[in-house]
């Protein structure tokens, strides 16, 4: 029972404290997060998601139920969220949205590699392109109803995504 616990504190210690440094610090200095969230969104993040899908070892294949319970774990959410929200009449647009969609990339992606280890990565990776996928669309669509698919696909995730998995179902690997 006591190994139980060490292990999980082992696990979720180093991200909330990192957290934790990264709020005291903002406390302290209130510095300008923008370019390091834009990055962060247009740079660091594709290429993670680039780097895994376009491996060698990822087997694109293996994932197929994977993908299918992130669908069904976003989707449900969002059905519940929505009859919930109808329920206690709140906005749709701002109770659902948020019951849908998580911070499964700089919460889930450390998480997941501390729980498992480095060989949980791709199949951390392909939940965060689910929910994100189902984000960018889905989200997009719930928040505007008029907004045109060809932003998503301009998306710098997206694009990243779409690569990776051209690179996976192609077996082409990257030198």
């Amino acid at each position: 029972h006591s190994m139980l616990i060490i292990r999980l504190f082992g696990i979720i210690f180093p991200v909330f404290a990192i957290v934790a440094v990264g709020y005291l610090y903002s406390r302290w200095r209130q510095p300008d997060m923008t370019a390091a969230n834009h990055i962060n969104m247009t740079v660091l993040l594709p290429a993670l998601i680039f780097h895994v899908l376009s491996g060698k070892d990822f087997q694109l294949a293996e994932y197929g139920w994977l993908a299918l319970g992130g669908i069904a774990v976003v989707l449900g959410s969002g059905l519940l969220a929505l009859v919930a929200a109808r329920v206690a009449r709140l906005s749709l647009k701002t109770f659902v949205p948020p019951m849908m969609f998580t911070n499964s990339g700089n919460m889930g992606l450390p998480l997941a590699v501390f729980a498992f280890g480095e060989q949980a990565l791709p199949a951390a990776v392909v939940l965060f392109i689910i929910e994100n996928g189902l984000h960018f669309t889905l989200g997009t669509w719930i928040m505007d109803h008029r907004a045109h698919w060809l932003d998503v696909l301009r998306q710098p995730i997206v694009i990243a995504t779409l690569a990776g998995i051209a690179f996976a179902s192609t077996g082409w690997v990257m030198p």
